[in-house]
């Protein structure tokens, strides 16, 4: 089950990082303040740093406490989930790269220099961080391209589980309802990779079939008795077919039914052991 978090944008409860960075501040101004008023003398370098150090501190808290007062409101923009998780990215990367464009400002660095660092890091560190990237690309192509949304059922890679949430690193899926908080982590490059197979929302279209020896002469009435009793075992009325099929030579009977997701194997199981019961001798399980 996905939880959301409801509620006005609030501090709530203080993190321990805004705790430390505010007492390491304070005590940094303190010391600014003894060097302003001749109190306490310190070399260039030192005094250049604790300057450096009380931007750093002073630009990251600010931006992190108006991130976590306005992007709650920020989320409310968009209605699907997967366009709050992308936005509110590039919302929070936003506000730190301009902070961190101001630094770098102060520092006397031009604009110039900082597109000459950024294009030498790109160049230097794209092998280097090659997975990280693929992740990240496969994280956009999720969110905008929507092979599978929030909450849908898929398989990749023989895993099977319900979408918890896309991050941008890992797809966090739920292999099993029942079992409490456990979960698994894909990586988003898996899915530029594989093949992914999206099996629904909360019930998933299973095909069973049945090898026949022959064909019961009450066969049109057996037909009527399966459906009755599928519709009340599967509890849903949304899709149920069953027909006679032929492959490799061998005489089929098909049942084609909607099942619940979560509890589709054990349903599965119930239906073969209804109708084997109900075929009797017509049912041929031999090669």
């Amino acid at each position: 089950m996905i939880k959301q978090r409801t509620g006005r944008a609030s501090l709530g409860r203080v993190p321990y990082a805004y705790i430390i960075t505010v007492s390491f501040l304070i005590v940094l101004l303190i010391v600014k303040y003894l060097v302003w008023d001749g109190l306490l003398d310190l070399p260039v370098r030192v005094n250049s740093a604790l300057n450096f150090m009380i931007q750093l501190l002073g630009v990251w808290l600010i931006i992190s406490v108006f991130l976590k007062l306005t992007k709650r409101s920020f989320q409310k923009l968009f209605h699907e989930p997967e366009e709050r998780i992308f936005f509110s990215k590039i919302y929070s990367w936003s506000l730190y790269t301009i902070g961190v464009l101001y630094i770098l400002s102060q520092l006397g660095v031009s604009l110039g220099n900082i597109t000459l660092v950024i294009g030498l890091l790109a160049t230097g560190l794209a092998f280097a961080i090659r997975e990280i990237l693929l992740s990240v690309f496969g994280w956009l192509i999720l969110l905008r391209k929507r092979p599978f949304r929030i909450g849908d059922y898929i398989k990749i890679d023989g895993r099977e589980g319900r979408v918890l949430h896309i991050g941008t690193f890992y797809v966090r899926i739920d292999m099993s309802e029942k079992r409490g908080e456990d979960f698994t982590q894909i990586p988003n490059r898996f899915f530029l990779e594989k093949s992914i197979d999206v099996l629904g929302k909360s019930t998933i279209l299973d095909t069973i079939e049945f090898p026949l020896a022959y064909v019961p002469a009450n066969f049109s009435e057996l037909t009527q008795k399966f459906q009755q009793d599928i519709l009340k075992l599967a509890k849903s009325k949304e899709y149920l077919r069953t027909y006679l099929d032929v492959k490799d030579n061998k005489l089929l009977l098909v049942v084609e039914v909607e099942l619940d997701f979560e509890y589709r194997f054990e349903l599965r199981s119930r239906i073969v052991e209804l109708i084997n019961g109900l075929l009797g001798e017509a049912a041929s399980f031999s090669k």
